[in-house]
């Protein structure tokens, strides 16, 4: 069936019932709530099917907030239980249904079967009433995640995204700090001018200047025609710098003063063009240490950091990783592959990985998986990692750093035996970039 997304407003979250849903219907996306504050924030900014939930003495107050979620039609549909053990059974004897009948639960005004017909009832929105709301339309689709660290994420989004502020993401390789950007950007009062993102890290010294500001006819061997550069090019969008860090100090000095004065001075030219862009900027490094060595400007960091966002790595939020898994085989099949999911062994291997490439890392295992694996179901032996590192909640901080220092060194001697030394066939095969992967080299001493 196709996917559909569930909310539980439930005080006692049953985690439990995680394993069973992922088993029995690996396209069915649940939502535990609290109360009533957070469900408000996933009918914002989720596209929610249902909505299931137990009345209690707060009667008034619950029937109050799903008369309003049916005449904003928020909602699809509203299933009210008892109590929070009936709640529970009814979740279950959803998940259980055959695919068919659950689908008639999700599209039909009466339930679909005796088997669960006594558990609910239902309530749906006029079909008149136009759905309208400040968030409703935020798209998160490339933001995948029901963690408590993506929830915070999410939030700080919904609230940042219409300003127009410089913002600062900070975030280990593969978190996905490019698609934070995005989502920043298309939620924006930008949205419909251009998104330019530039790699700081893959460009060579010597033309990043001419890159990022644009250069005149003449005005070096080989300029044989002006450019705009990419500031320019994002005049009135937004400009996305990652690897911040990575700019060489003069250009940072540069980049300072097309921010303080929002415009731009070419190469070879004396004329000053004034430019009306948002800046996102993003790192793996700290900058506060790189500005006690000396390496980053300390005015052009506090510049920067006007909101600073923080990418969650992977091993912090483990509980996303089916809901991602889903997400790239989902891709996946529409670029052709056959339909596959992963076996429970399987399933719990990823789960205790450490990811040092974090979600980007997991997007390749995930396609070498379904490119390897035969038939439906993806075992544990058709993933394309020596090893599984179970998170181990004693271990002290510097145990863990070398544990996943341990497993990128292996993952990049890996990735160079089988593309026999090709750097850049290497970094493509780990899904970072080469610059990234060449940083890393010499990290490790590889």
């Amino acid at each position: 069936m196709s996917s559909a997304t569930i909310l539980v407003i439930n005080e006692k979250q049953k985690s439990d019932l995680q394993g069973l849903i992922y088993r029995e219907r690996p396209h069915l996306k649940v939502i535990h709530c609290e109360n009533i504050t957070d469900a408000e924030y996933h009918i914002l900014a989720d596209n929610i099917d249902l909505i299931l939930m137990a009345l209690h003495k707060r009667a008034p107050e619950e029937l109050l907030f799903i008369q309003h979620t049916l005449e904003k039609n928020l909602a699809k549909k509203v299933i009210l239980v008892s109590d929070q053990d009936e709640l529970g059974n009814t979740l279950t004897a959803l998940t259980q249904l055959p695919s068919e009948q659950l689908l008639a639960v999700l599209a039909s005004n009466t339930p679909s079967t005796d088997r669960t017909r006594s558990l609910y009832k239902f309530a749906e929105p006029s079909t008149s009433v136009v759905r309208h709301s400040p968030f409703g339309l935020f798209d998160f689709k490339e933001l995948i995640g029901e963690s408590p660290e993506m929830q915070k994420l999410k939030k700080l989004l919904v609230k940042i995204a219409p300003t127009g502020t410089t913002i600062l993401i900070q975030g280990e390789s593969g978190t996905g700090k490019e698609v934070i950007a995005r989502a920043i950007h298309a939620q924006s009062a930008r949205s419909d001018e251009v998104f330019i993102p530039v790699d700081c890290a893959a460009i060579n010294d010597s033309i990043i200047e001419s890159e990022l500001f644009g250069h005149s006819k003449g005005a070096f061997t080989g300029a044989d025609r002006s450019t705009l550069g990419m500031i320019r090019s994002a005049d009135k969008g937004t400009l996305f710098l990652d690897e911040i860090a990575e700019l060489p100090l003069s250009m940072q000095a540069k980049l300072l003063r097309t921010l303080q004065e929002r415009a731009v001075k070419p190469v070879g030219e004396t004329k000053i063009y004034p430019v009306n862009i948002r800046i996102i900027a993003a790192t793996n490094c700290n900058l506060t240490e790189a500005v006690k060595k000396g390496t980053f400007r300390q005015d052009l960091y506090y510049r920067l950091n006007a909101i600073t966002i923080f990418a969650p790595p992977l091993r912090e939020q483990r509980s996303d990783i089916p809901l991602l898994c889903n997400y790239f085989l989902d891709k996946l099949i529409k670029e052709g592959y056959p339909a596959k999911h992963f076996s429970e062994s399987a399933m719990n291997a990823l789960l205790a990985f450490d990811w040092p490439g974090n979600i980007r890392e997991l997007e390749n295992v995930v396609r070498g998986a379904i490119t390897i694996s035969h038939g439906d179901i993806m075992e544990r032996d058709s993933l394309s990692f020596d090893h599984c590192q179970p998170k181990n909640d004693e271990s002290v901080d510097n145990q863990q750093a070398a544990s996943i220092a341990s497993h990128e060194k292996d993952a990049i001697r890996k990735a160079l035996n089988q593309t026999t030394g090709n750097r850049r066939a290497a970094a493509k095969l780990l899904g970072i970039s080469e610059a990234t992967l060449y940083r890393r080299l010499k990290i490790y001493n590889l």
